[in-house]
């Protein structure tokens, strides 16, 4: 494919011979205007992958012209030499802010043209080659996002006494919440929340809702579940990839609980009779240590017709505000408590959370799950 070049000069005698020393140029062709607006209405419409620009013009002149071309969407990388007659620094330096990339001095010398547009040119086919890649490497993440998106969405959610909100950095979250019943009427909840971000992390997600779903449709236990997950990412996903979660089992009466905690922030369970019960990690992160220990849970308790557990990941207590103070467990506790006691939309999470970072978002997934009779 050959390259063009746009030759901007007021005077035609200069853009003929600029553009016979491009001609000679191995597979490159050049376009020439003597009006600077018209070329610049050129640009609008056609990328050219290098440009000769010269300094003075009347009317529309060269820096004028560079910072309107830069200003054009998708130009900003396209390099520019600024052909000047005047070597002052001073022009260098204005002509350099208004993003010109090297400087030929008038009168030119072929041999030192030549050497620079080679130069320009190999630059410009390396970013071109860059760019066409990026956009490959693009769609094969928007086809593998939509795969992987496919792949853990799952109709056999089971929404009984189950809210939740979840807000994701990308298309593919690494965190990811469950919920399914057994067939003896048991509830399992799971809230799991992978290692790094974007895809990468989002990869384990499918891999732990089958098995979620399919050993609960299977009635195994959650505590069997749970260690059946920590067998299988350990075996199956690079080390750098784990999961932290929280799960918790209801009874088929929904009268007794049992929760597991393994890598998240405590879970809290609260009512109105009892004071709140924090529910710390007692476990490594499940594809750590294939030999995890036992699947005993980490606290049991009784249901009461007002009692909510909420479940949720880090995402929420490391939003920073604009000074850098993490909003932590502590505010985090007193939300959730507030919400509990006025029975607030989960919604008002965001709205908080918003609120102290300045509008500025969260810097990781966050979900937040309340579990009631």
């Amino acid at each position: 494919m050959k390259m063009n070049v746009l030759v901007v000069d007021d005077t035609l005698i200069n853009v003929t011979l600029l553009s016979h020393l491009i001609a000679k140029l191995e597979d490159c062709e050049s376009i020439g205007y003597t009006d600077p607006a018209a070329a610049l209405a050129w640009c609008g419409d056609h990328v050219p992958d290098l440009v000769l620009l010269d300094y003075m013009m009347p009317g529309l002149d060269g820096i004028e012209f560079l910072r309107r071309f830069r200003e054009i969407p998708g130009r900003a990388d396209i390099p520019v030499l600024m052909v000047t007659a005047n070597d002052q620094i001073e022009v260098r330096h204005q002509a350099l802010e208004a993003g010109a990339n090297d400087f030929l001095t008038k009168p030119i010398d072929k041999t030192e043209f030549s050497a620079r547009m080679r130069n320009m040119l190999a630059l410009r086919a390396s970013r071109r080659r860059l760019e066409e890649q990026n956009l490959i490497l693009s769609d094969e993440k928007e086809l593998l996002e939509d795969i992987v998106t496919r792949m853990r969405s799952s109709s056999s959610f089971d929404t009984l006494g189950v809210r939740h909100i979840q807000k994701s950095l990308e298309r593919t979250a690494g965190d990811l919440v469950l919920s399914a019943r057994r067939p003896d009427g048991a509830h399992h909840v799971l809230v799991g929340d992978f290692s790094g971000h974007g895809l990468t992390a989002a990869f384990g997600a499918p891999l732990v809702s089958w098995i979620f779903y399919h050993l609960t449709a299977e009635a195994r236990d959650l505590g069997y579940i749970i260690e059946e997950l920590n067998r299988t990412l350990s075996r199956q996903l690079p080390t750098q990839i784990y999961m932290a979660a929280g799960a918790l089992e209801l009874s088929p009466g929904r009268r007794q609980a049992r929760l597991w905690n393994c890598g998240l922030p405590p879970l809290l369970c609260l009512s109105a009779a009892d004071e709140p019960l924090q529910v710390k990690s007692n476990g490594l992160p499940l594809g750590i240590v294939e030999s995890a220990g036992d699947s005993a849970p980490h606290a049991e308790l009784d249901m009461t017709s007002d009692a909510r557990v909420y479940l949720y990941t880090d995402g929420l207590t490391e939003a920073e505000s604009p000074d850098g103070e993490l909003f932590g467990q502590a505010r985090l506790a007193e939300l959730v408590v507030r919400i509990h006691r006025e029975r607030s939309a989960l919604e008002t999470v965001w709205m908080e959370l918003d609120a102290y970072c300045a509008g500025q978002g969260l810097s990781d997934d966050a979900v937040l799950v309340e579990i009631s009779v």
